[in-house]
């Protein structure tokens, strides 16, 4: 997996107060495959973030490499709109 990405936009993410954590992993999932390249096993983010414009929050991204990675990303919109700011190994 590459240590570092930043840039990617992740859309309507927002299930009313707080982000669905499904839909975002599912997203984060195919962005970091396209950007990498490497076929991700698992992502895991919270359940509970609230849709507020500016939060930060973490979710686990493991590559089918057995690779770990954490992502950061960043609420932009009420719609929970999320922006990817980085992806960091952790091995």
């Amino acid at each position: 997996m590459v240590p570092v990405l930043a840039g990617a936009v992740v859309s309507g993410c927002g299930s009313g107060d707080v982000i669905d954590d499904q839909k975002t992993e599912i997203a984060v999932r195919f962005d970091v495959q396209d950007a990498t390249g490497a076929k991700v096993s698992s992502v895991t983010c919270p359940s509970d973030v609230p849709v507020s414009v500016g939060t930060r929050f973490t979710c686990h991204v493991v590559a089918a490499s057995g690779d770990e990675a954490v992502a950061e990303l960043e609420i932009t919109t009420d719609n929970g709109d999320l922006r990817m700011l980085s992806l960091k190994s952790v091995n």
